[in-house]
């Protein structure tokens, strides 16, 4: 009688063995495919990055005068508008 009892506890050992093992790979296996999409996320990220920060022929990216003067040009523009909203609106305080 004890030795049929130490039998099932045995088997019912090696069956929750075997289910958490098996367990055990399908985890590893999904952590498995988390990873590759990751490292295949990190990689095209780093080519975007690369590829933004350097034109076509390698090296520096550089802008012309004329395009850092219309950028100037176009700041300066938006500061002026919210310059005469500032002044417009202490204007219709005082009044």
């Amino acid at each position: 009688m004890a030795r049929k009892l130490v039998d099932n506890v045995m088997q019912a050992l090696a069956r929750a063995r075997r289910d958490l093992v098996k367990e055990a790979r399908k985890i590893a296996d999904e952590i498995s495919k988390i990873d590759t999409f990751l490292r295949g996320r990190v990689r095209g990220a780093r080519k975007r990055v690369a590829s933004a920060t350097k034109s076509k022929r390698g090296g520096k990216r550089r802008i012309s005068a004329a395009g850092r003067a219309r950028i100037a040009a176009a700041q300066r523009r938006r500061w002026a508008k919210v310059r005469a909203a500032k002044k417009g609106s202490k204007a219709k305080a005082k009044a």
